[in-house]
């Protein structure tokens, strides 16, 4: 008996960035603290307690750690076109905080 899901029977067809694609376009986990993609809370340092990384190709690609979720999943945003190129964009956090920066690359 097989239980139904998602098929991955194709996946070894698909590029790095494609198959990057197929993950990222689940539903987020309601586990995280927040809403943006690539960003968690650390309690490492009260000052900039959101951090931003990048997993990718079996890599974490970290992002530096920020005072508001904003700013890093702004910062998440400029990793993924960084090492995922353009094709990646479907992808992006939308940050709709109005005095968030807009950050053009």
């Amino acid at each position: 008996m097989s239980i139904p899901g998602p098929s991955y029977s194709n996946t070894s067809k698909l590029s790095r960035v494609e198959r990057w694609l197929q993950l990222t376009a689940r539903p987020q986990s309601i586990r995280g603290a927040s809403p943006y993609r690539g960003v968690s809370r650390s309690n490492s340092n009260p000052a900039y307690p959101w951090r931003a990384a990048l997993k990718y190709q079996g890599r974490t690609y970290p992002g530096g750690s920020y005072a508001t979720q904003e700013e890093a999943a702004l910062a998440w945003n400029r990793l993924v076109l960084r090492h995922i190129g353009s094709e990646a964009e479907p992808r992006l956090n939308k940050v709709l905080k109005d005095d968030a920066p807009i950050v053009q690359t």
